[in-house]
């Protein structure tokens, strides 16, 4: 049984992006978040987009982002496409990411961070956790954001589940 097999079967926690361990987030919210995903997705590695119910995240649903992963044009790097950001997201970043390409996002820095994240994520194929600040209208705003795989067959990850707590 390889690593990510016996994490699947096992483990109920996450990966800390800045340390590499396997942890919990500090927020109740995203700790209910990963426990709601794990029950989704059973024995599988993965739950899919189905098996995920807005309704059972109305806890959270401000906080939550939807973002579908697609192959690059001719070879190139990964695509992500906000499906569905809530609005808690608007008030921290100042746009409206709901249905845009992250490559059009208009602040270079959080496109940076959000990508590298989603590339941890993907190597590791495990949910991540990290804490950050951010600067929102000349104040600090400090939050942990949790990103949980999707995939729609069970190998490869298809979208990315992300709570901000």
């Amino acid at each position: 049984m390889n690593r990510l097999e016996e994490r699947s079967v096992q483990s109920n926690s996450a990966i800390e992006d800045a340390t590499g361990a396997e942890g919990l987030p500090a927020h109740a919210d995203l700790r209910r978040l990963l426990e709601y995903w794990n029950l989704q997705r059973g024995e599988r590695a993965f739950p899919r987009r189905a098996d995920i119910d807005p309704i059972d995240l109305a806890f959270m649903l401000d906080r939550i982002a939807l973002t579908e992963v697609h192959a690059g044009v001719d070879d190139g790097p990964l695509r992500y496409r906000l499906r569905l950001v809530g609005t808690w997201w608007y008030r921290m970043a100042g746009f409206e990411a709901t249905g845009t390409w992250l490559e059009d996002w208009p602040h270079a820095n959080l496109h940076r961070i959000t990508v590298e994240f989603y590339r941890a994520l993907l190597k590791g194929a495990w949910p991540r956790f990290t804490r950050r600040d951010a600067f929102v209208d000349g104040q600090v705003l400090r939050y942990e954001i949790m990103l949980l795989p999707l995939s729609e067959d069970g190998e490869n990850i298809s979208m990315i589940l992300t709570g901000i707590g």
